[in-house]
């Protein structure tokens, strides 16, 4: 059976946990997961940065998804467009779910990328970030016409590399023209050393950690951890979709029998 998953079908569930508190209340369930939450703050445009990436929603929320992503990742760009809007909806709005990303470092861009995403203060960062990922088929074709030479010299671990790149893909112009930075703001990002040597050590010690594979294959999908754990065969909004409906699923309501 192909799992298809739309927006109206996690929006329904979204619905169910926005309204599902009153009905909690009346029907006397304090323990209901989904009490409460018609009144909350939307969280979705609370960010923070952590030890090892961004965490975007209510910090105190009862379940935390980790995405570790790359932005040569045609499957994190896919999950980009599918998988997080709904969760920005339907779970992180109402302080359901946080969401952690994760970047790992692998293919040339990743680490400019990563650097001008979280350039600036941490609330920029799910804006940057989501524009990066989104705007992955017009950088590979850059990428691709600029030509063997260019894309060597890219691969070099210098700032020269780095700038250069950034300025064919004209991620320098996105930045500054869609999001308001200055050239010195992006310059100054992008040879941030201490920045540079901790995405380096992040993305070597959640591969570590939590057994993340590598290779061509290991770097064309996304991984998730919930709560802790690896979910191992998981690569896609498909895949995720039902893990979280079944976690967060309104309780049944209570039968009444009048008298």
């Amino acid at each position: 059976m192909k799992a298809v998953f739309s927006a109206l079908a996690l929006a329904a569930l979204s619905v169910s946990a926005l309204s599902v508190s009153a009905t909690a209340q009346n029907l006397s369930k304090p323990d209901s997961e989904f009490k409460g939450t018609a009144n909350n703050k939307a969280w979705h445009a609370t960010v923070k940065r952590t030890d090892r990436g961004h965490i975007i929603g209510n910090p105190d929320a009862k379940s935390h998804l980790i995405v570790f992503t790359s932005y040569a990742c045609e499957g994190c760009h896919t999950f980009a467009f599918r998988g997080d809007p709904e969760l920005d909806y339907a779970l992180i709005a109402p302080g359901l779910l946080s969401v952690e990303i994760r970047q790992r470092i692998n293919h040339p861009v990743d680490m400019p990328m990563s650097l001008l995403s979280r350039c600036g203060a941490p609330e920029k960062f799910k804006v940057n970030h989501a524009m990066f990922m989104r705007y992955q088929p017009k950088w590979q074709e850059r990428w691709e016409n600029a030509g063997a030479f260019a894309r060597q010299a890219w691969s070099r671990d210098t700032h020269a590399a780095r700038s250069g790149l950034s300025n064919t893909l004209r991620l320098n112009e996105m930045m500054d023209r869609r999001r308001g930075y200055s050239q010195m703001d992006l310059q100054r990002c992008l040879t941030d050393r201490t920045a540079i040597a901790t995405l380096r050590a992040n993305s070597a010690a959640d591969t570590t950690e939590f057994g993340l594979p590598g290779g061509k294959l290991g770097f064309a999908v996304p991984h998730f951890v919930l709560d802790g754990e690896l979910l191992e065969g998981v690569n896609s909004w498909a895949e995720l979709y039902p893990i979280l409906a079944n976690r967060f699923k309104p309780e049944p309501e209570a039968d009444f029998q009048f008298q």
